[in-house]
């Protein structure tokens, strides 16, 4: 990367910020729209001089600058802005009709931020709870359901309210999976399916085991809500019929613990990310019971280790991040498409798409959409 423009506004100021990076130089354009001053600095090299323009962007990200641009190339930013710290494991966030929730860690109280795709703040939800483990958007309620340091609310959006739909104070384990006309979660020993008026379903118990002070634990309900697949035992994992509760397969192999899963191939695969073991993905093959290889999707660097992954809606796009950079492959043709990397990121990240565009919520408070 030798040339870069990045250009931010501070709306409430009219006040512009256009970096540029060129080769070794670092050329900056501020004031108003129209009336900027230039500033121009060289430096040894090309990485002190990009380690430069992310520095100053980054400290106009936390005065309250925000980059946007609709004409992004692949594998750039559509939008920066900055959120603030939150906890390395609860980098949450949903899309819904209204805008982005951007989970938000803040003293004593937690927040749900809300923004639009052009970085405008229109509000902030404070919750009842800290800890923002995950968010999923409830179409038919117009409501989130949230796992707040494992306990299961629903938050409707129109009348700002909460509900707690465990009832029970949270043990160490818990999940939440969101589908068209079926909700399941797990909390205080039990998975509920719910449908969309909260009326439980199906009820079934679980037990856990801590393996070196982690417990392998998750789970996931398919895109129609028919199967749910869930992890609670090294190297098992079970494939669960929504409609009775019962279990229909059971996948039994090598792998240590399985932190997150989901279905493709109109539930005829299982796309499983790996902690421990390989540290990478799987993928299992549910007609044939078998696990299969697919090299094709393996990132191309030495290591295959994946710290996160996601697919687009309809999953024809897989996402995988490694360290702080994203490949993005085809997954129809098992291809890879490009790769990019993740900006204003320290180690981790949580990834999801909102509509085709890459939704990134990183560790050192930045809240990206990227062009992919």
């Amino acid at each position: 990367m030798k040339n870069v423009t990045h250009q931010l506004i501070e709306r409430a100021s009219g006040n512009v910020l256009r970096l540029m990076l060129n080769d070794k130089s670092l050329i900056s354009e501020t004031g108003k729209s129209g009336k900027l001053r230039t500033t121009e600095k060289a430096f040894s090299g090309l990485e002190d001089a990009r380690k430069n323009f992310y520095k100053k962007e980054w400290e106009a990200l936390k005065k309250g600058f925000v980059l946007h641009n609709d004409h992004a190339k692949i594998g750039e930013p559509l939008l920066h802005i900055y959120i603030g710290g939150g906890y390395t494991g609860c980098l949450s966030f949903q899309q819904t009709p209204k805008g982005i929730y951007v989970y938000k860690n803040g003293e004593g109280v937690d927040y749900l931020a809300l923004i639009d795709a052009l970085g405008n703040v229109l509000g902030q939800v404070a919750l009842p709870c800290q800890l923002v483990n995950n968010v999923e958007y409830r179409a038919a309620t117009d409501s989130l359901i949230m796992d707040l340091d494992h306990l299961i609310f629903e938050y409707r959006i129109g009348n700002n309210s909460f509900a707690n739909l465990g009832n029970k104070e949270a043990r160490l384990t818990s999940f939440l999976s969101v589908s068209k006309d079926l909700t399941a979660f797990a909390t205080n020993g039990n998975i509920y399916m719910v449908d969309n008026q909260n009326n439980v379903l199906q009820t079934i118990h679980y037990d856990f085991e801590m393996i070196s002070g982690t417990i392998p634990f998750c789970g996931q309900l398919s895109n129609d809500g028919k199967l749910l697949e869930f992890h609670n035992k090294v190297g098992e994992i079970q494939i669960i019929d929504t409609s009775n509760g019962r279990t229909i397969q059971k996948i039994v192999t090598d792998f240590q613990m399985a932190v997150q899963m989901a279905f493709a191939n109109n539930n005829e695969l299982l796309v499983v990310r790996e902690q421990y073991g390989t540290w990478g993905m799987r993928y299992f093959d549910l007609v044939r019971h078998e696990e299969i290889k697919m090299d094709s999707l393996d990132i191309p660097e030495y290591t295959k280790e994946v710290r996160t992954f996601c697919f687009n809606d309809d999953r024809s796009k897989l996402v995988l991040v490694q360290q702080t950079n994203a490949y993005v492959f085809d997954f129809k043709a098992k291809t890879l498409l490009h790769s990019f990397e993740i900006e204003h990121t320290v180690k981790t990240c949580n990834i999801k798409f909102t509509g085709e565009k890459l939704g990134v919520r990183s560790d050192y408070g930045c809240f990206s959409l990227y062009h992919v």
